[in-house]
């Protein structure tokens, strides 16, 4: 269905992604492979449709809740081969693995140790010598510090031994999730690595159309044609909000009202996601969208909220990590504009 809150896992729930799945089959014989692509656009549902229909044994791990110890990382890579061994290697992951020192098998899971510290390289070898694996991280740009590092190291590591596993990287920060993955710095393992890309654009108006037109006739709704324009007009060509309003299509009368109410919501959400990070994030967001566009401008706004004089070094820092978690964009004539059309369209109509 169409209009499903969950990610689409089959073909025929994916709307008009034809071409970003080509894509991503044309290289996935790559070692490491980024699904990137601003909120809510459907970077998820690619790949978990891809990986449905691959011929390929294939694991898929959720990074959006923090994974802040080496515990979690193990508990994260336990859950990896626990896939790998129900799905497709129930017998020789197991036996491959069983003499791997920090490893427990138990029926078809299997667990690594904490205290004893099984070797992930080693682990990966080991996987490696079985047969093509796809190893799949959403939002992998939520790793940080020191199990960046080895979580990086251990790619680094298969990039270059393991012929038969590729990871697959999605990430909406991509900017930070550049950032993980540093293959611009010389001190860092993938120093050097080509990583292929993929990228998950929004709809454009037509597409926007044509996908709630056809998410309401397989829901045999009747919206009229003025409704379905002006929802796209408000909410853009970003998947996941135009979902939204079909679902609350299915419950409430789909009008004018209705949409706006989903805006607001959109809008809301985008805002709460960026104070999130810091009150100094959501003045600056606000400044860009109120006009105030250039570097003096935002400046004077931010030191105005704080009550005191905004050092150069502080905007610059506030500047860059809202570049990289995609939220702004520096243009040609030196103006900042916000990336998320909701947040544009809002601050345009208050």
């Amino acid at each position: 269905m169409l209009f499903s809150a969950r990610p689409k896992e089959t073909r025929s729930e994916l709307f008009d992604r034809e071409e970003e799945l080509k894509e991503l089959a044309g290289c996935i014989k790559h070692p490491l492979v980024l699904i990137t692509g601003p909120r809510r656009v459907g970077k998820t549902s690619v790949l978990k449709v891809y990986l449905k229909e691959a011929r390929v044994a294939s694991a898929f791990v959720d990074l959006r809740s923090p994974v802040n110890s080496y515990r979690s990382l193990y508990s994260i890579f336990s859950s990896l081969l626990t896939q790998l061994s129900r799905r497709s290697f129930p017998k020789r992951l197991k036996e491959l693995l069983q003499h791997v020192d920090g490893v427990r098998a138990v029926g078809l899971d299997i667990s690594l140790s904490w205290g004893r510290r099984p070797s992930l390289a080693e682990i990966m070898d080991k996987l490696n010598s079985l047969d093509r694996v796809l190893i799949a991280f959403d939002e992998a740009q939520n790793l940080r510090g020191k199990l960046a590092e080895q979580f990086t190291s251990l790619i680094a590591h298969c990039y270059d031994y393991c012929d038969n596993i590729t990871f697959i990287l999605t990430g909406s920060e991509a900017g930070l999730l550049y950032d993980l993955l540093r293959a611009e710095d010389p001190k860092a393992p993938l120093f050097g690595r080509h990583m292929e890309e993929v990228r998950v654009k929004r709809f454009d108006r037509e597409s926007s159309m044509r996908f709630l037109e056809s998410g309401f006739k397989e829901a045999e709704v009747d919206v009229s044609k003025g409704v379905i324009s002006y929802a796209v007009d408000r909410l853009d060509g970003i998947a996941g909000w135009l979902t939204e309003f079909g679902l609350a299509s299915l419950r409430s009368r789909p009008n004018r009202e209705l949409v706006d109410a989903i805006f607001e919501k959109a809008a809301k959400t985008s805002l709460n996601e960026v104070s999130d990070y810091s009150d100094e994030y959501l003045h600056v967001v606000e400044a860009i969208g109120v006009g105030k566009d250039r570097w003096s401008q935002i400046k004077q706004h931010l030191s105005a909220k704080k009550k005191r004089e905004v050092y150069d070094a502080e905007l610059s820092r506030y500047l860059n990590r809202l570049k990289k978690r995609g939220y702004i964009e520096l243009k040609e004539d030196g103006r900042y504009s916000l990336s998320d059309p909701i947040l544009s369209n809002h601050f345009s109509l208050n």
